[in-house]
Order: C-alpha cells, then structure tokens, then sequence
C-alpha cells in the first residue's frame, strides 16, 4: 500500500479542536508517513507538534496559513517548510502580529453584534474557548453551541457567522501577492491552496496564479476534500503546465469539520508520500 501524507492540518493553535500535539498523534495512528501543522496566520503550535513528532519518529513539516483577499472573495496560501531560524521568520512573525491585531478587533465587534441581538455572550468566553493565540469563527460557533443560542456549528453559521449573516464581520486581509511574498522572503514554499474554494471565474483563477509566480509561488494544493477526482486531474494539468509542485492535505480542523478525517478528508481524499520530493525541491530553487 502506498505512504500516505497530510499537508494541510489545523490545531487548537488557531480553529482546530484538537492541540498541535493531539494532531501528530492522530496522524501516527493513521499510519501517515509525513505531517503539515499549517494553523492560520500563527507559528505558535509548530514547536510542540515537531517535539511529538520527533517522539513519534514522524516526519514532520513546519507550516502555515495566510489568509488573502483577491476581487472580494478569499485566497488561502499555505507556507510550508518554514525554517527555524528566527532573522528568517522576523518579518513573517510581524506580519502575523498584525493579523492578530486585525482579528482581535474584528472579534470585539462580532461580540457587539451578537449582544445586540440579545445574545449574553463576552469576548473573555470566546478567548478561553480558544484558548491560544488566533480567535477565530468557529470558537464562536463553539460557544454559541454551549449557551443555547444555535443547536449545531451549522446553525450558528448560517444564521450569525457566514458571509452576510447578522454578525458577519469582514476581514482586513491582505493580497496574495503580499502572502506569497513574505512566505517567500521567509524561505518557505508557498502553496496556493483549495484553488477550487477561490470563488471567481476559472481565467480569473488562472491569471491569479500567474500573477504569482514570478513572486515566489511554488506549488497548488491538488489534493483538498473539496476536489473531485476531475479537480485534481484539471490541477495536476496545471501544476505540469506552469511548473508547479504538488501539495494536498485534508484541511482536518476536528469538531468544526466532523466529515474531515486527518489523513483521509471526505470523498476517498489520499494524498500519496511521494509528492513530497518535488516539495522538497522547491524549497532550493
């Protein structure tokens, strides 16, 4: 049977429900050969998820996710391999800082939203559902769900969360062009991921990633849950066409995403080990 990989995973680091600990010990029990810890707009869970690995005997990538705005719609690149050294990671860490900054304001009028529609709900409540660095809608959703204001995660998406909703509130993200950049000048390999996800047109899609390029852009995210089979035979054509490398992951968040296995995703979801040696490469070049 074929080595299995997982380059796309979440931890209690930003919106994932399990520590980045409990993920590598997830990813030994599947069998994986290879794991990505890859939390949103945070570095903060990479030091004691490579420390479970190297107990685990596992191989182990360091990563993350930056979350970018293109023509109104969302723009997710992965950094992975991101080193260690800290001149290196000092710009990317400002960078992040911000971001923190960004969402912690944007929290505060979410909770407003939310009071004002009689919700008794704090800041203090959402933070300590966290219980890390990133807030993010899914602790909101959590603690929506344990108040009783929303019977399901869904619910409170549907009916506060999501784009449009009555507590919606918007980002202040940055392009993809500053995403690939910094990950670039971090020595990461920067991966555009789920392209399937990027709600616009397939030639917006593609002058997007030709754009890209010539800033730093390594490689798409062929395998993702959200990918049919003729989704990744479209992306794999594109990866060959402009040189890319190939990632993949299940984008494993825990309970927000119960149908996301790590490892496995949903829909038959396998993403083979040997993708890794041209990610590897990247990372030279």
């Amino acid at each position: 049977m074929a080595e299995l990989i997982d380059l796309h995973t979440h931890s209690t680091a930003s919106d994932g429900s399990f520590s980045p600990r409990e993920v590598v010990e997830l990813a030994k029990k599947q069998g994986l050969k290879a794991l990505a810890l890859t939390d949103h707009d945070t570095l903060s869970g990479l030091f004691e998820a490579e420390e479970k690995a190297k107990e685990l005997d596992m191989e182990f990538v360091r990563g993350c996710e930056l979350s970018a705005k293109f023509l109104d719609t969302d723009v997710h690149v992965l950094g992975l391999y991101l080193p260690k050294d800290n001149s290196l990671l000092k710009d990317l860490e400002k960078e992040l800082d911000i971001f923190i900054e960004r969402r912690n304001t944007r929290n505060k009028k979410i909770i407003q939203k939310l009071q004002e529609q009689g919700i008794d709900i704090t800041l203090r409540d959402v933070e300590e559902e966290a219980g890390g660095k990133v807030v993010a809608r899914p602790h909101f959703a959590n603690v929506l769900l344990q108040k009783g204001a929303v019977t399901s995660i869904k619910e409170a998406f549907d009916k506060y969360l999501a784009k449009g909703k009555s507590a919606y509130v918007p980002r202040e993200p940055i392009t993809p062009e500053h995403a690939v950049e910094i990950l670039t000048k971090a020595k990461a390999v920067p991966i555009l991921a789920h392209p399937k996800l990027i709600k616009c047109s397939e030639q917006e899609r593609i002058t997007l990633i030709e754009t890209l390029i010539p800033l730093g852009l390594k490689g798409i995210e062929v395998y993702h849950p959200v990918h049919s089979f003729e989704d990744e035979r479209y992306y794999l054509e594109l990866a060959h066409k402009y040189s890319l490398c190939i990632s993949g992951g299940s984008d494993f968040h825990g309970k927000s995403k119960p149908d996301i296995q790590i490892g496995k995703g949903k829909g038959g979801l396998r993403v083979p080990a040997c993708i890794l040696d041209g990610i590897k490469k990247c990372r030279y070049q």
